[in-house]
């Protein structure tokens, strides 16, 4: 690994940069004294990696934790502490990517700085966007399938980003100087889909005026990824067995075999094994379409990654369009983290595309995103089935989403409350004691107690629940004190 990467210490201490130094001879170091100068380099030169000593005194730590994740999504931050066992869990859920105990072991800083740039270094390769446990993991597992001719299958929700697993297969596979073709297959008639996919001899049906070359011979030595697989027919499953198995297949109205020398990597959003189990699907085409299988989580479960998919996709549609997004504000992207993304990320890149006409040349801001959920919210209560969750999970997360649609209401009606009282005549001999309304805040803390009494405790399913992630959820129970005596 080239040791030319850009890191930035942000500490009070001198002795704390000096062994930065010391550790780190090789690396392009920067360092700032304080939150501010370490906040400006970032916004002039972004780093890799920050380096952030908790003992920081002229800002909140966490704040800062914060403000670096949501500011600079691409810098990796590593954060020391004397107290891991305490502030560690916090640290990680305010955006931290991994922790240093302090005083600094010098190979304990090697090992983790070089193992983020090792993880960043897999994830470009591959052409994923985030950083993420759970995309990191996709990322390793393509690494691996791809130097192979191994059948792969993807799964996920639509909206996950399928394809684009599939093409950092072939992309770090032999095949990568071949041709990458992406068929859909539930975009497709029957009949229609059978000649895209293989081709048709002239005179095969009405209109067949002359041969027509299909979608694996134009994939020949190349991959070919076929989405919606779950969709195809009985007649086609033979046909694409028979590829599978012996590399060869027939134009439709042909006689004669066409041999061809092409991966397939094969994507759903259902469950191919409940196909099988109804009938629907061969059980072994299942097996041979199987042989690795990819899962890629939906968006809510890995919140990790929509600041730096915000990120990107901002910087995309910025160099598009004459018009700019400025940003995101701290308040917008709290917010952009809590919601549940049924669209996932093609959902996330369509906000960000009408936000590009509705809030062209400023930041997004917080009311952008709260009217934009609740809209999504109102949608979601006319629907007849929430697909892909749970009754249970259904509910908490319309019922978390009209927490965050209150915010408004809260905020007008404590307006009119005070002007109301500031307007009325004082009076000496009474005092009134206003009572607090309930806050966003307090209703979240309840659906959080109750959603953890609910599931006994066990956090990852608390989590999964509500509709964050799991840090965002330690992080919720320390703010609020929720952790068990």
């Amino acid at each position: 690994m080239a040791e030319n990467h850009k890191i930035l210490g942000i500490s009070k201490s001198d002795e704390f940069h000096q062994e930065l130094k010391k550790i780190l001879p090789d690396f392009e170091l920067s360092l700032a004294l304080n939150s501010t100068e370490g906040l400006k380099k970032l916004k002039e030169e972004p780093s890799e990696i920050v380096i952030l000593d908790s003992r920081i005194e002229d800002y909140p730590c966490e704040s800062l934790i914060k403000k670096i994740a949501s500011k600079n999504p691409r810098s990796d931050l590593l954060v020391a502490s004397e107290e891991i066992p305490e502030q560690g869990e916090i640290f990680l859920g305010c955006g931290a990517d991994d922790l240093l105990q302090l005083p600094l072991a010098p190979e304990e800083v090697r090992i983790k700085v070089k193992k983020l740039l090792k993880e960043k270094e897999f994830l470009e390769s591959c052409g994923l966007v985030g950083k993420s446990e759970e995309l990191k993991k996709i990322a390793e597992a393509i690494l691996q399938v791809a130097p192979t001719n191994i059948t792969v299958s993807i799964t996920g929700e639509s909206g996950t980003g399928k394809e684009l697993v599939a093409r950092g297969i072939h992309n770090n596979s032999p095949r990568k100087d071949y041709s990458f073709i992406a068929a859909n297959c539930g975009a497709f008639a029957e009949g229609v889909l059978e000649s895209e996919l293989f081709g048709h001899e002239r005179g095969a049906f009405t209109g067949a005026i002359s041969r027509r070359e299909g979608l694996f011979e134009r994939a020949d030595k190349g991959t070919i990824f076929l989405d919606e697989i779950a969709e195809i027919k009985p007649a086609i499953q033979v046909k694409l067995l028979r590829i599978l198995e012996e590399k060869t297949f027939l134009r439709v109205g042909g006689v004669k075999d066409v041999k061809v020398d092409v991966r397939i990597i094969a994507a759903t959003n259902k469950d191919l094994e409940r196909e099988v189990e109804m009938g629907s699907f061969r059980s072994d085409l299942y097996f041979r379409l199987s042989v690795v299988k990819i899962d890629i989580p939906p968006l809510r479960e890995r919140t990790r990654d929509i600041p730096i998919l915000v990120y990107d996709f901002i910087q995309k549609l910025n160099q598009e369009s004459p018009k700019k997004i400025l940003g995101v504000t701290e308040e917008a992207m709290e917010l952009l983290l809590k919601y549940h993304w049924p669209g996932n990320v093609r959902e996330l890149r369509n906000f960000l595309e009408s936000s590009l006409v509705f809030s062209a040349d400023r930041y997004i801001e917080a009311q952008d995103v709260l009217k934009y959920i609740d809209k999504q919210v109102q949608i979601e209560r006319h629907l007849p089935v929430i697909t892909g969750k749970s009754v249970t999970a259904a509910e908490h997360e319309l019922i978390y989403q009209a927490l965050l649609g209150l915010r408004k209401e809260i905020s007008a009606l404590r307006k009119e409350f005070l002007e109301e009282r500031s307007s009325e005549p004082k009076k000496e001999s009474k005092s009134v004691e206003v009572k607090p309304q309930v806050s966003l805040e307090e209703m979240e803390k309840e659906l959080i107690d109750k959603t953890l009494k609910m599931v006994g405790g066990n956090r990852k399913k608390a989590a999964k629940i509500l509709g964050i992630g799991e840090r965002t959820l330690y992080r919720k129970i320390d703010q609020y004190g929720l952790r068990e005596p």
